[in-house]
């Protein structure tokens, strides 16, 4: 079979695929055939190929050569050897390029010889013991190495391949020549005479030097060897590229050689070949250095003196510590070149993902200058260098996830040299080595999550005892490594949210131990900043509020990992129950005896419950779960100072009190509705914290939820969105309210205020002299209205009281006066005042029964809450516009939060409890919900709710044993149906009208799959169906204000359709 000479054509292709396989199909064909023709025309077609101006055609017809004389190595009917070859090439290139000294003719001889060298060198043609045939091989690729810049960096690499493929490392005729060469050639001191001796082993560098006879004038590596102390200026001559005149030895005076330095070669962006071998071999020699100086023992101190010069020579070799200031002020300093920084990053780059790269040289290589150049670059996307600087910055994260033991290091390194690493280089470097954790937790071993829960311990002891002191000596603020080390803390915690609840939810002791072991020691390391008094510490008050907020971020992520499981708010309240009062930054009042009775009645209470859950001794584990979370979180608050924590802890304690004595299901709804109260009163403040104690109070008791607390829900829901609803939802006064009707007043409201201040400068002017003027007016007539207020507050006070009203306009001051107690300080009147009117008051009530005396608190208490009222109202009143806007936006808003968590509430009971009867009020309140909101967000999430809840039918009469109770239920949700088609003719947006026709087959499903058996009953209910909806159907076509959509219709046919196919 010929040979095919297509196969010539197709090495020349761009496709590497293409070209292997055309090389594979010509050497299988030329060996079939075994033809001296063939062998001759494939050498002399292939020889001639590597001079191709096509990089493509050069690789793969050097590829096919390689192959061809590995084929003719052992030929017996074409002898053929590497002495012929040589000649071949060299007639061959010299025959067809002419013009040699021209650029692209030079390019292309210098690639064909090279090309064709390395195809001999890679081939078995070329025998190992041949050593007058290796020097000529070497001298024609050092005539290639010098006769281009460009091309002496690849010909150098590939005389020290051919060295090695060859085991001529230590051959004392080979490399003497190599390195005489290199001198003569003024390229001793360079990076390419680097990487030949990096490739001697060390212990014949000195020799191998010496036999190479080089003149004395010639400017060498000291003891024969770059890798030695004493050669770091040399080496940044190399690393520079840089010619050193031989005519001065003098390589330290900048001043008189700083002329005599030319660079010697073009930048390209690809690294040198040395920096591989470089850095493996200055990392090996830090390493070994460590060692020698950690495990040393008694018996190496008093060895020989032999063994000491060893330990010198070993002790004399450049390690990467001692190498690394040089290589920073060399590629990174001011004055560098972006060309330069470009290399630089490269080898930071490279260098992190050597295999024998351990973390603690994080702390060597992120040096001065490096860092400040790597953060310029990574914070700004023009930056020349910014792409590359991403590019590292994400293999460095990367890392991370292979090596978590990196982590530490990486941020001790990082924080050294600049604390605010991750602001100034809009990164996230620092905050990804403190978080992910988890990643691949599943599918690892025992060891590597050990590692894990290891580099979490060691992360937080030092943020804990060691960051701050280290900071300290980098010249940071006090201020700004204190916001470092909190801020690191809650990254920690929020960042292994996943991490935390794997190893909790493990069950294994061994692994949750330590790990909650770390979290405790960072709460503990809080409390002592936010209650402790501390000499040590001593913390201004923004670094104590920062500390609280972080304290109540980090209680909230660990309340949503674990939920109840653990008790970390008990940690810190079990730590501040060791100190006493004096000791606390916040202590109690040690004369309110109510106080101190109730802390410790909770404190007995908490620990007793704690005992019982812990012990397994409980009925209903979660709600004693839940009981223990809410002391704790109670008293925490209390230690706080927060004024509602005691009202919260009695009811708490009546709660328990009530569970211990209960004996009826009406005392277990009272529970329910207390933990309700408590539910919606954490509910309803903005911070997170109290969010999650909702949640968590929610998810304890939604299986026991009823209808009776579902209710109060709704209630919040159903609320108007405004300062009045705001008012009735908290129980609390709104000042001078004046209801709106709907968004288009404040809309025209706010029109008006810019139509106003649209008006003419003067009559600006004249309004503002015409205000002056009024201002005493309005005073005068606001005084006048507060005393009629007080003359209203005292006779009412003098009827209730039966008194002169004299004596009544008394006790009115007086309640003045005791309810600004805060704000004056005349304590002492008073006092005398209250004693006076005391004594009074115990002559007049005597005679007075118990019923008596509350009939007349409560009177008393009324009037006083009046005329509360009506001065707060003139208070109000007083305000200026932009803050009774304010004040609507805010109530607005707080609102608007309120029904978005209690809908997260209502979410989690549909997730549990799908096909309960009571999610069809669920379904019905959120479609008046989205009627009544006038925020979007909660009008869609409010959609996305019934959307959920309309997946599954729900279950009729579970519980009614009696048909007649069932007709009953099924004739009521037939009427609910009406009802929901009543709310779509009055829908204001298609989104609504959307939500009730979803509803309403939602119900239709539930009635319908519930008699799907009985033919009869079906027929029944859905005739009365139908006539619902055929009732509407009329109203709607007679009525232009109907606004129910038609495809509300639509969809009930649609449904049915589809039903009565698979019935079928």
């Amino acid at each position: 079979m010929p040979v095919s000479k297509d196969h010539y054509y197709r090495l020349a292709s761009n496709l590497p695929n293409e070209r292997i396989s055309a090389a594979s199909a010509l050497i299988s064909e030329l060996s079939s055939a075994n033809s001296i023709d063939d062998y001759s025309y494939a050498l002399k077609r292939l020889i001639s190929g590597l001079a191709s101006n096509n990089d493509s055609a050069r690789l793969g017809f050097s590829m096919c050569l390689t192959e061809l004389l590995s084929l003719l190595s052992n030929n017996e009917i074409y002898p053929y050897n590497a002495s012929q070859f040589l000649q071949s090439l060299n007639s061959s290139l010299d025959s067809s390029i002419k013009n040699k000294q021209k650029g692209k003719n030079l390019r292309c001889y210098l690639f064909g010889k090279l090309f064709g060298l390395q195809s001999l060198i890679n081939s078995n043609l070329l025998g190992k013991d041949d050593i007058d045939l290796h020097i000529s091989i070497i001298n024609q690729l050092f005539e290639i190495a010098l006769a281009k810049s460009w091309i002496r960096e690849i010909a150098i690499v590939t005389i020290i391949k051919f060295i090695q493929s060859y085991n001529l490392i230590s051959n004392d005729s080979i490399i003497p020549l190599i390195i005489s060469k290199l001198a003569s050639n003024n390229l001793l001191i360079s990076m390419d005479s680097v990487l030949l001796y990096i490739n001697i082993p060390s212990n014949l560098r000195k020799l191998m030097t010496e036999k190479a006879n080089i003149d004395s004038s010639i400017i060498r590596w000291k003891n024969d060897d770059p890798l030695t102390k004493g050669n770091l200026p040399l080496l940044k001559d190399a690393l520079q590229d840089r010619i050193i005149d031989n005519n001065s030895n003098d390589d330290e005076n900048e001043n008189n050689n700083k002329d005599n330095k030319i660079q010697k070669g073009s930048w390209t962006a690809q690294l040198h070949y040395v920096w591989v071998p470089l850095l493996n071999e200055l990392i090996e020699n830090e390493l070994s250095l460590n060692d020698e100086t950690t495990h040393i023992s008694k018996k190496q101190k008093n060895s020989s003196k032999k063994s000491k010069n060893n330990n010198n020579n070993n002790n004399n070799q450049l390690t990467l510590s001692t190498f690394w200031p040089t290589f920073d002020s060399t590629f990174f300093s001011n004055s560098s070149s972006s060309e330069r920084k470009h290399t630089g990053l490269q080898i930071l780059e490279l260098i992190i993902k050597l295999p024998s790269f351990i973390p603690q040289f994080y702390l060597i290589i992120f040096s001065e200058n490096l860092t400040r150049c790597f953060i310029n670059h990574l914070s700004k996307n023009d930056r020349m260098l910014h792409t590359l600087s991403i590019k590292i910055s994400q293999s460095i994260i990367k890392s991370l996830e292979l090596k978590p033991l990196n982590r530490l290091y990486l941020i001790k390194a990082l924080t050294k040299q600049c604390l605010l690493f991750d602001k100034l280089s809009k990164s996230k470097i620092i905050k990804s080595s403190l978080s992910n954790l988890n990643n691949g937790i599943d599918k690892v071993d025992m060891d590597t999550i050990n590692d894990k829960i290891e580099e979490f311990e060691k992360i937080t002891n030092w943020l804990i005892n060691d960051a701050s002191d280290e900071l300290k000596s980098s010249n940071n603020l006090l201020n700004d490594i204190q916001t470092f080390i909190l801020d690191s803390l809650l990254n920690l915690i929020r960042g292994n949210k996943r991490f935390i609840n794997s190893i909790v939810n493990s069950n294994d002791k061994t692994l949750i131990l330590p790990l909650v072991s770390s979290i405790k020691s960072i709460l503990e390391y809080l409390t002592n900043i936010i209650f402790i008094k501390d000499s040590s510490n001593v913390y201004n008050e923004s670094i104590i509020k920062l500390s609280n907020e972080r304290l109540q971020s980090i209680l909230s992520d660990l309340m949503d990992i674990c939920k109840t499981q653990i008790d970390w708010s008990g940690m810190i309240v079990t730590k501040l129950n060791t100190y006493n009062d004096e000791e606390l930054l916040n202590k109690l009042d040690s004369e309110n005896n109510e106080l101190i009775e109730i802390k410790s009645n909770s404190l007995k209470i908490w620990e007793k419950i704690n005992n019982s859950v812990q012990n397994n001794e409980c009925k209903s584990i979660n709600l004693n779960k839940c009981l223990v979370m809410l002391f704790s979180i109670a008293l925490l608050e209390l230690y706080s100072g927060e004024s509602e924590s005691f009202s919260i802890l009695s009811d708490l304690t009546n709660m328990y009190e009530d569970i211990e004595n209960s004996e009826s299901d009406e005392s277990d709804d009272n529970v329910l509705n207390t933990l309700v109260d408590l539910l919606l009163s954490y509910l309803t403040q903005k911070s997170s914290l109290k969010k999650r104690i909702g949640n968590n109070i929610w998810e304890c008791i939604v299986h026991e939820i009823k209808q009776e607390q579902l209710d109060r829900l709704f209630d919040v829901l159903l609320t108007k969105e405004n300062k009045k609803g705001m008012e009735e939802l908290f129980n609390q006064e709104v000042d001078g309210y004046d209801e709106e009707g709907d968004e288009e007043d404040d809309e025209k409201k706010l029109s008006e205020d810019s139509e106003e201040e649209d008006d003419d400068e003067d009559e600006e002017e004249e309004e503002e002299e015409d205000n002056d003027g009024e201002e005493s007016d309005e005073e005068s007539d606001e005084n006048s209205k507060i005393e009629e207020v007080e003359k209203s507050a005292t006779s009412a006070l003098a009827k209730a009281l039966n008194v002169a009203e004299s004596s009544a306009d008394d006790t009115n001051k007086n309640v003045d006066a005791s309810s600004d107690d805060d704000e004056d300080d005349d304590d002492d009147h008073d006092d005398d005042h209250d004693d006076d009117e005391g004594m009074e008051s115990d002559s007049s009530v005597e005679s007075m029964s118990d019923e008596q005396m509350m009939a007349i608190d409560n009177q008393l208490s009324a009037i006083f809450q009046q005329r509360q009222n009506s001065l707060n109202e003139l208070k109000s009143s007083s305000k200026n516009g932009n803050e009774r806007k304010l004040e609507a936006k805010e109530a607005r808003d707080l609102m608007s939060l309120c029904k978005l968590r209690i809908l997260d509430l209502l979410e989690i009971y549909v997730n549990i409890n799908s096909t309960n009867f009571e999610v069809i009020s669920i379904a019905l309140t959120n479609l008046d919900l989205m009627n009544l909101t006038l925020d979007i967000k909660v009008g869609e999430k409010a959609h996305k709710l019934i959307k959920k809840i309309c997946k599954h039918p729900f279950s009729i009469g579970e519980n009614d044993d009696e048909e007649t109770d069932k007709e009953i239920e099924i004739d009521h949700l037939i009427d609910l149906i009406r009802q929901v088609l009543e709310r779509a003719s009055k829908s204001k947006f298609n989104a609504l009208n959307n939500a009730c026709s979803q509803v309403s087959i939602y119900i239709i499903r539930s009635i319908l799959n519930k008699i799907d058996d009985d033919d009869e009953k079906y027929e029944d209910y859905l005739t009365k169906i139908t006539n619902v909806y055929q009732t509407e159907m009329v109203k709607w076509a007679i009525s232009k204000n109907n606004k129910i959509s038609s495809t509300l219709f639509i969809d009930l046919i649609n449904w049915l359709n589809s039903k009565r196919i698979n019935k079928q």
